[in-house]
């Protein structure tokens, strides 16, 4: 009787140090995640705050280019196109990739088309000085697309559930590096054009844009 009472006591006291040390490692061990990991909501509405914004004003740089260019069923896309990148009531990943699509698309198109002998009559440089104003507001929001890509694309992975809800979004990152690599060139097509043809306010966009 006495030897199990001995054995009680250790155990318990045995029991007391090993639950106050797992307490006190508990207390000094470093908490995982929290505030220093990305925050899906934050990422992804900084990322489309700035995504849409910068196509759509590339997108109305387009349209003025298209009808600068006579294009006319190229402009009429466009403006669809922008009515619906527009209207919130549409579902976000929908408006994603019809912006994403039709920027990529008419940037080509407009670099088929812009060639020295295309956009030269009084008229056209109206259309085409609109759209400088534009081109430049939807450039400089382009450029500063691809970490904010990389940014989502990191707290989509991050997430499983997200790259569930988000497939839209896991879609096109990947190719935003290649969306700004061509929205870029064509911009700067699109500025030495301005300058060739002595349109209205080409001096003004190629300042604004620098380097760029």
């Amino acid at each position: 009787m006495i030897n199990n009472l001995k054995t009680f006591f250790v155990a318990l006291i045995f029991t007391f140090f090993s639950l106050n040390q797992v307490l006190a490692l508990e207390l000094k061990l470093p908490k995982v995640g929290g505030s220093g990991g990305l925050n899906l909501k934050d990422t992804k509405t900084k990322f489309t705050a700035i995504f849409f914004e910068s196509a759509l004003d590339y997108m109305e740089a387009q349209y003025h280019l298209f009808n600068a260019l006579e294009m006319n069923d190229e402009a009429g896309k466009t403006r669809k196109s922008i009515e619906f990148v527009k209207n919130k009531k549409n579902k976000e990943g929908k408006r994603l990739t019809n912006a994403f699509n039709s920027v990529s698309d008419n940037s080509k198109a407009i670099e088929g088309a812009l060639t020295k002998e295309a956009a030269n009559s009084v008229e056209a440089k109206v259309h085409y000085a609109k759209a400088l104003p534009f081109a430049v507001k939807g450039l400089l929001g382009t450029v500063q697309l691809p970490p904010e890509a990389q940014n989502l694309m990191n707290a989509i992975k991050a997430d499983k559930m997200a790259m569930l809800k988000l497939g839209s979004f896991v879609k096109v990152l990947p190719k935003i590096p290649e969306y700004v690599q061509t929205a870029t060139s064509v911009g700067r097509l699109v500025m030495s054009g301005a300058k060739s043809r002595d349109v209205e306010g080409a001096k003004d966009a190629t300042d604004k844009l620098g380097d760029l």
